[in-house]
């Protein structure tokens, strides 16, 4: 698993990786878990893009940018219900909330020229992106589960989106 990490690390100029195990103890239980926790921060036109994927009890993954230049209005992104898709006749796998129309059609482009869309497709990949506010600075936030076969088909879909939300900035 972490040769992959690596792979994906070397693929991005400047990249970089780190890597952490340690044991945790489940709250009420008295067992303890090993926990694997994989960061890696990508330097991309002045934004540092960081992804922490952490495997053993959470197996939850993050992504975190700050907006450091540039205006970019608030949006929320989430994936919609794979059940759902299934009975319904549109295949729209993310719903795309923003209070302008130009910026929810650039991020439903980003979606499908990320590969998000194939990979929600394939897998059952469903993350949470938003913009938030945190002590005065923009911040685009995702968080999603790693119960899914690829991995790391899924980072590098949010790289490359984040990537395409820096361009734009």
């Amino acid at each position: 698993m972490i040769k992959e990490y690596e792979l994906l690390t070397a693929a991005y100029d400047g990249a970089s990786i780190e890597h952490q195990e340690y044991k945790a103890k489940l709250l009420g239980t008295g067992v303890s878990v090993t926990m694997s926790r994989l960061m890696v921060s990508i330097p991309y036109n002045n934004h540092k893009i960081t992804l922490i994927n952490e495997y053993g009890a959470s197996n939850t993954g993050t992504v975190e940018m700050e907006v450091l230049n540039g205006m970019l209005p608030d949006f929320e992104i989430s994936s919609r219900n794979h059940l759902r898709n299934l009975f319904c006749m549109r295949k729209r796998y993310f719903s795309v909330k923003s209070k302008t129309v130009q910026n929810k059609l650039f991020l439903d482009e980003a979606l499908g020229f990320s590969g998000m869309k194939d990979i929600a497709k394939e897998n059952l990949f469903e993350p949470t992106i938003k913009t938030e506010i945190i002590d005065n600075s923009l911040f685009i936030k995702t968080e999603y589960h790693l119960h899914l076969k690829d991995k790391i088909g899924a980072a590098k879909a949010l790289i490359d989106f984040y990537k395409s939300i820096i361009d734009r900035l």
